[in-house]
């Protein structure tokens, strides 16, 4: 337990120490509410990452400084987590969301109702993984979304805005159902995102 708390202790700090808006301060502080004990771990059972070459990759390509704790933190406690394939739990069935996406994707929750390491009916926290040269549909969502950026080369897009260049270390907040798409670059795409609410709600590609 104790390996899974120090990940999400180590989310806690970089945030407190880069955020700037109140919406990222209003998500932080619904993290940092979360109760963290032995009464609220779920009954997951841990297993080898499907993409764990691609995770391993990905860590390791972590070079920040100021990454480097959240980094070994996940290194060290990542096999106590149950990770999973989105093959639709986001999406509808019919979404369009593309075989690319489903293929390529992998997550495990943190903190969450069913397969979060720690139970919480509201609020998702987890570790999100993209393998190389990977288009993520532009796509909306109920949940207000943080991201907290680990690897270094993806791009992102909001609405009709230009691509944007997403540098490990950066955070970004997404309102309620305001698109957002993905493309990763050569190196898997790993971030921590949390969803405080409205976690129930399906994904829609735009």
């Amino acid at each position: 337990m104790h390996k899974i708390k120090k990940i999400i202790e180590e989310i806690i700090k970089y945030l407190e120490e880069n955020i700037k808006t109140n919406e990222e301060k209003c998500i932080c502080n619904s993290i940092k509410k979360s109760i963290l004990n032995k009464k609220t771990v779920n009954d997951i059972i841990p297993n080898i990452p499907p993409k764990n070459k691609s995770l391993i990759n990905g860590l390791s390509s972590i070079s920040s400084n100021k990454m480097i704790p959240l980094k070994n933190a996940i290194f060290d406690g990542y096999t106590k987590l149950y990770w999973k394939i989105d093959n639709g739990e986001y999406y509808n069935k019919n979404s369009n969301i593309g075989k690319i996406y489903l293929n390529g994707n992998m997550n495990a929750e943190l903190i969450g109702p069913n397969d979060g390491y720690f139970k919480s009916e509201e609020l998702k926290l987890g570790i999100f993984l993209l393998e190389q040269k990977i288009f993520y549909k532009d796509h909306i969502h109920a949940a207000p979304e943080l991201y907290l950026n680990l690897t270094d080369g993806t791009k992102w897009r909001f609405g009709k805005k230009k691509w944007l260049d997403m540098q490990s270390g950066s955070i970004i907040y997404n309102e309620p159902y305001n698109p957002h798409g993905m493309k990763v670059g050569g190196i898997p795409f790993i971030s921590i995102w949390c969803w405080p609410f409205n976690v129930d709600q399906k994904c829609e590609v735009v």
